[in-house]
């Protein structure tokens, strides 16, 4: 036998070779996993021995190992933006209740049709503001934004701490957001501010009604906005709003 058969023998040799698992799963095709568990007709032994060579097929990996999004500070931020915007929206109602309610004390104040007025009001500004909105629309984008604070710390964007600090308004998307976005929520707070403004200047049982109203949609957002949020930190299922993030 000449040197380079003996050479070839030798490496031939000393070459690892393939552990039984590996070459029984080789002519195997993929477990499932969760099918194993829920065969309950298969014996452990059986069991244990498929879910051997699954393991040993995928590297010992049996799911997806990355890290969980997000940081403490993250989620402290995250917190601080929802639960700054849920007060924003109910804070007015503390003041606007009382005189909502006035006419109940004295049915009289209003007329039938000045009831049946009030009572569409009511039912008109929890559909348009309440429901479709906040509770489709703002809330949503809210809790999206909110979100996206609660980021792993290497992909912190450039002024983050900022945007964690003023969280509530970031999260409204009054800056650092689109311009459309940006737009629409300045005019939003522009929009309620004057309707307040207007409001006060209307004489009682009138003011009452249109407060009622005003209380009505303020109460579902703020409601809407903190169910949004424990939605998505409970039960993980976040809001697929656009968070309308510029294009940096």
């Amino acid at each position: 036998m000449n040197g380079a058969a003996l050479k070839h023998r030798s490496l031939t040799a000393n070459a690892p070779r393939p552990s039984t698992i590996t070459m029984m799963a080789s002519s195997m095709p993929a477990v499932d996993m969760a099918s194993l568990n829920d065969d309950d007709d298969m014996a452990f032994h059986e069991k244990t021995l498929a879910m051997a060579m699954s393991l040993e097929l995928s590297g010992g990996a049996t799911g997806d190992t990355k890290g969980a999004k997000g940081s403490f500070v993250g989620g402290l931020a995250s917190a601080w933006g929802v639960l700054g915007v849920m007060y924003i929206l109910a804070s007015p109602i503390k003041r606007l209740l009382p005189i909502a309610v006035q006419p109940f004390a004295s049915p009289s104040d209003l007329s039938a049709l000045g009831w049946a007025f009030y009572a569409g009001w009511v039912a008109f500004m929890g559909y348009t503001e309440g429901y479709k909105a906040f509770q489709l629309k703002f809330c949503p984008m809210v809790v999206s934004r909110a979100d996206t604070l609660n980021c792993d710390p290497a992909d912190r964007p450039k002024g983050y701490f900022l945007h964690a600090l003023l969280a509530p308004l970031y999260s409204m998307g009054l800056f650092h957001a689109t311009k459309k976005r940006k737009i629409v929520s300045w005019s939003f707070i522009f929009g309620i501010g004057t309707i307040v403004a207007l409001v006060k200047r209307l004489p009682y049982p009138w003011r009452s009604v249109i407060d009622g109203g005003v209380v009505l949609g303020l109460s579902w957002g703020a409601t809407s906005v903190i169910a949004h949020y424990l939605r998505a930190v409970l039960f993980g299922k976040k809001p697929t709003a656009d968070p309308c993030m510029p294009a940096v």
